[in-house]
């Protein structure tokens, strides 16, 4: 996956979410090719139930696709899911894209970030993963979920908005000129000549 960088602009992690989402899954898919492999031993026997001879090949070629189908449904497709995801923190953005054929992105200016949050549960905390919930402000939150190494992955975060160009407007720079020495005498005096001017005092 290809990020299209501003000028300026350089990759600070790319990880994918944490894959313990895909533990059940797997488990799962070792069940049903266990009891794939009992199945077929079945119908590879010699003697069949009777009048179950003839219809032994397509019985069997039904029974593999039902498998098949199982798979995909249950482990194939959470990991094309898992492997199309993909979290991108750059020195100025933080990106998340998911899809295959169709494609989702969600970006996140870090000039816009107000707090960073953490949200985990117990095996969250043992598996070192967790919830990241951005806070935008005026009750705009994004949460991003199942991000691995989460504590690691936010100090990459504070670090990469630590690192951003500071602006007059987060330098606490006065925004308005200082007065010169002499200016208002100047103006006053150029005023009461314009006025002597236009009302022919002179």
């Amino acid at each position: 996956m290809r990020i299209r960088l501003e000028p300026g602009e350089h990759v600070v992690v790319r990880t994918r979410p944490h894959p313990r989402r895909l533990l059940v899954p797997f488990c799962v898919a070792l069940l049903i090719l266990a009891g794939a492999g009992y199945g077929l031993g079945w119908f590879s026997r010699s003697q069949l139930p009777l009048g179950w001879e003839q219809w032994g090949p397509a019985i069997l070629t039904g029974f593999l696709v039902l498998v098949l189908l199982f798979l995909f449904r249950i482990f194939l497709r959470p990991l094309l899911q898992w492997s199309g995801t993909r979290y991108v923190l750059t020195s100025r953005r933080l990106i998340r894209r998911a899809g295959i054929t169709r494609r989702s992105e969600r970006e996140v200016r870090l000039t816009g970030i107000f707090q960073i949050i953490i949200e985990q549960g117990l095996v969250e905390r043992l598996t070192g993963g967790g919830t990241l919930v951005v806070d935008l402000g005026r009750d705009r939150i994004l949460a991003f979920s199942e991000v691995p190494q989460v504590h690691t992955f936010k100090e990459y975060m504070v670090a990469a908005i630590s690192d951003l160009p500071l602006t007059a407007m987060f330098d606490g720079v006065n925004m308005e000129a200082e007065p010169v020495e002499g200016a208002e005498d100047d103006v006053w005096n150029r005023s009461g000549d314009e006025r002597q001017q236009r009302h022919g005092w002179n």
